[in-house]
């Protein structure tokens, strides 16, 4: 730290000058010295006075003169010695004082102006003829003014001071240093160490033109203002060259930024950039669409729109749908409405189908008026994955009771569904339920795996063997199928005893209580009292736990679902997500309250546990309350495997759209090639923006096996595009298959909420310091001569070195005094 601040004051140290004094420590002043000059005259009189008049003979009266000199050279080398004279050493040290040159380059300053008022269009069209005929973009505004008349502004500045140049959104960036004119050529400086991590040093005012890239999050002047003075350490600041659009929307105010400067007397010269009217402009807010849809079923596309300064006007709305990288798009719906006032949320829904299977981009847009303030806010897309809508599930029920017999009837009346049952209770010729009928259990890898879901209603386990299990849960874990268990009192005890049925009681999302039984008999089988279930409030807006709409608002699942038995499990596993549990305080543990609907990943599928057998008693309330639980559970469970979930890892983000300058939180589960979590210390995500593909390191999460974290800060805005490489057995280690997400990057609401110039604010700012000043575009021609030369000048006074204690004097004085006394001796006047 002291090493920095040494070699920033070296860097602002322009000239050292070196001068030595000859003083006099001990010297008086006033009637002292006069005092002290006297005495010394007269003794030097008495003393040619008694060598005058001495008696005796021999010395002729130049000999006497002469001892007269040495004896006043004597008295003068003494009164000398009083002195105390020493050699004084002076060090001269100029330090430089600096303009501040700080350019916001927050993204409204990357917006395009339409100039409509004729008093803006001049103050702009100095160094934008072409304002009020076409937009013009502010960073262009600004590159302009700093390029123009040869840079005379840059030149000007460095008139009388360095000027050092930041750029600036929520914090400041150093670009340059600039030489001041009074020390040669006009070029850059060495840069202070302190700034070799950002700044760029330009070799000279005149090299390249200046250009700027606007992206910054936010604005924030007053961290901006006093970083960029922090940079220089103890050189003075002449004043502060301030070039935005004035929207301050992070940090200090400019209340606080204007008692800043004051407070460090230092002036603020603003220049306003930018359009002060009231901006006119229609933008998309939001869209919103399900992730997932199947094929052929109807969804809904709700963006929302907003307007500022238009109301009342109409515009169009349209729906744009793409299926691929390539793929231009075409208009699939078109609605007008009218914007209400400024900051009133319009909403609007396209009701769509897709008949075929596919990731599609819904992109809603309104087309930009040609007097918009801003034009890249006009649309908004949003990705959803159309899966394939003809659902092959295999039911097996241990006994046809009530549970068996609705659920095998919804599925076979929906269109969805193609589904096969196997009643184990039924007759060996019996002819078996569902539309796609069999006459076994299908017990090989080629029939088993042709169904997406498999239903365990309460199985009597002697008829599943061991490979018959382990077949059940490799669909579930290697190719993304879905896998429901769901208790029962007649054959749930034996199926959790059985060693054969561990390989699904494996992927299931519940450890089992060895204890259930007793629990049971304790309390009883049969209950006639029913307690309602509970959502965690974590899971409230699970897809399988959605009402149907058109039933009654003051359904809940509590007040809906009333359990009379239920399997007591243990606890939930780490992974998992539990969506109910008991209200029963008699059913509770360690753990808390006992699980009742679980689900889970369970390597590339996904896995439910229901631990009771009651959901038909809900058709009391409605029956579309049964029928959607059941419909929406098995399209949750198989969406896995028709979104690509044959894969062992997928990556997750918070969010699907993002702010420019947000972080993104990645978060991604990989399975080893046994689908256990993998025990890798990192995993690397490769995310493509634009073009530009960067490595994403994710570190492992220690509480969540096989889960990895990590962030990033998308440098642009854009569709961003993450994948993740599945490890696999060949021999880089990978699989070739990959995890993907698409996540969207947009410009900061912050920035383009109110994008005018505020003219009037950033006059009150700079007028508030001391000498401060507003100045439009075509004002600044005054702006350089505003600001005056401060550069200080500063002398240090070294350790003086005494020149009278030293023997060369003592040996001066007996020297005197031994010439005065030979000379006596030889002339006879001792």
């Amino acid at each position: 730290m002291r090493f920095d601040a040494m070699n920033s004051l070296l860097a602002q140290v322009r000239r050292v000058e070196v001068e030595r004094r000859l003083e006099f420590a001990a010297l008086p002043s006033g009637w002292a010295a006069v005092g002290l000059l006297a005495l010394g005259v007269l003794l030097c009189a008495c003393v040619v006075y008694l060598y005058r008049h001495e008696g005796r003979a021999g010395a002729s009266p130049r000999v006497r003169w002469i001892m007269a000199g040495l004896r006043c050279a004597v008295i003068a080398a003494i009164g000398l010695i009083w002195l105390e004279p020493v050699l004084a050493t002076y060090l001269h040290r100029l330090i430089d004082s600096y303009t501040l040159v700080l350019v916001d380059t927050s993204a409204s300053m990357d917006l395009q102006d339409r100039y409509r008022r004729a008093e803006d269009i001049a103050r702009v069209s100095a160094v934008a003829p072409e304002a009020g005929r076409e937009p013009v973009r502010r960073t262009e505004v600004v590159a302009r003014l700093l390029d123009r008349d040869d840079r005379a502004l840059l030149r000007g500045l460095t008139e009388n001071n360095r000027v050092r140049m930041f750029t600036f959104a929520d914090e400041p960036n150093a670009v340059a240093t600039l030489r001041a004119a009074r020390e040669g050529a006009v070029a850059a400086t060495d840069k202070p160490a302190s700034d070799e991590a950002t700044a760029t040093t330009a070799r000279n005012v005149g090299d390249a033109p200046v250009t700027f890239s606007a992206q910054g999050p936010a604005t924030d002047i007053g961290t901006s203002l006093r970083r960029a003075v922090e940079s220089l350490g103890r050189a003075p600041v002449a004043g502060v060259v301030l070039i935005t659009d004035g929207e301050i929307n992070r940090g200090d105010d400019a209340q606080a930024i204007a008692a800043y400067a004051q407070d460090r007397r230092i002036p603020l010269h603003v220049v306003g950039v930018g359009d002060p009217a009231p901006p006119r402009n229609v933008r998309v807010a939001e869209v919103v669409a399900p992730d997932n849809v199947f094929a052929d079923d109807p969804f809904a596309v709700v963006a929302q729109i907003s307007g500022q300064g238009m109301t009342g006007a109409t515009v169009a709305v349209q729906l744009v749908e793409r299926s691929g990288a390539d793929d231009t798009g075409r208009v699939v719906a078109t609605r007008n409405i009218t914007l209400g006032a400024d900051g009133t949320i319009e909403p609007i829904s396209f009701d769509h189908r897709q008949d075929k299977v596919g990731r599609f981009t819904y992109r809603v847009t309104v087309p930009v008026g040609p007097t918009e303030s801003v034009t890249d806010d006009n649309a908004k897309q949003v990705t959803v994955n159309v899966m394939e809508n003809k659902l092959r599930v295999l039911v097996v029920a241990g006994a046809s009771n009530w549970e068996y017999r609705y659920i095998t009837r919804l599925l076979q009346r929906d269109p969805t569904f193609q589904v096969s049952c196997w009643l184990q209770s039924a007759d060996v010729n019996a002819v078996r339920d569902g539309n796609l009928v069999i006459d076994h259990l299908p017990a090989t890898a080629a029939e088993l795996y042709t169904y997406d879901a498999i239903l365990l209603l309460d199985p009597d386990p002697i008829e599943l063997t061991s490979d018959w299990t382990e077949l059940a849960a490799e669909l579930v874990t290697r190719h993304g199928g879905g896998l429901l268990f769901q208790a029962a009192r007649l054959h749930t005890s034996s199926f959790l005893r059985d060693p054969a049925t561990e390989p699904v009681r494996r992927i299931l999302p519940v450890t089992f209580d060895p204890d259930a039984d007793l629990i049971l008999n304790q309390i009883g089988h049969y209950q006639q009292t029913g307690y309602p279930v509970v959502v965690p409030p974590a899971a409230a807006g699970h897809p399988a736990l959605k009402l149907p709409e058109n039933i009654d608002p003051a359904y809940d699942w509590g007040s809906i679902s009333e359990v009379y038995w239920h399997l007591p499990v243990l606890r939930e596993k780490p992974v998992a997500t539990v969506l109910m549990r008991d209200s029963d305080p008699r059913m509770q543990n360690a753990y808390g309250p006992h699980v009742l609907f679980a689900t889970q990943y369970a390597g590339a599928g996904r896995t439910a546990f229901l631990a009771f057998d009651g959901t038909w008693r809900w058709r009391a309330h409605s029956p579309a309350i049964f029928d959607k639980f059941w419909v929406q559970t098995i399209r949750y469970l198989v969406e896995g495997k028709l979104a690509g979930g044959n894969q062992r890892g997928m990556i997750l983000t918070d969010k699907e759209t993002y702010q420019l300058g947000s972080v993104v939180q990645v978060s991604a589960r990989v399975f080893d090639r046994a689908f256990k979590p993998l025990e890798a210390p990192e995993v690397t995500v490769t995310y493509k923006l634009d073009g530009d593909e960067r490595k994403l390191v994710l570190a492992r999460n220690e509480d969540r096996p096989g889960w990895y974290d990590g962030s990033f800060v998308p440098p642009r805005t854009g569709s961003c595009q993450l994948s993740l490489p599945i490890p696999g057995d060949d021999l880089n280690g990978m699989s070739g298959e990959f995890a993907r997400r698409e996540i969207q990057i947009e410009r900061p609401n912050l920035e383009i909420l109110h994008p005018q110039l505020d003219r009037d604010g950033l006059r009150a700012l700079a007028e508030a310091t001391p000498g401060g000043r507003y100045y439009d575009v075509q004002d600044i021609a005054g702006l350089a001569e505003a600001i005056p030369d401060r550069h200080e000048s500063t002398t240090i006074r070294s350790r003086p070195v005494p020149l009278w204690d030293d023997g060369w004097v003592l040996v001066l004085l007996i020297g005197l005094l031994a010439a005065e006394w030979t000379m006596r001796k030889v002339f006879r006047l001792l």
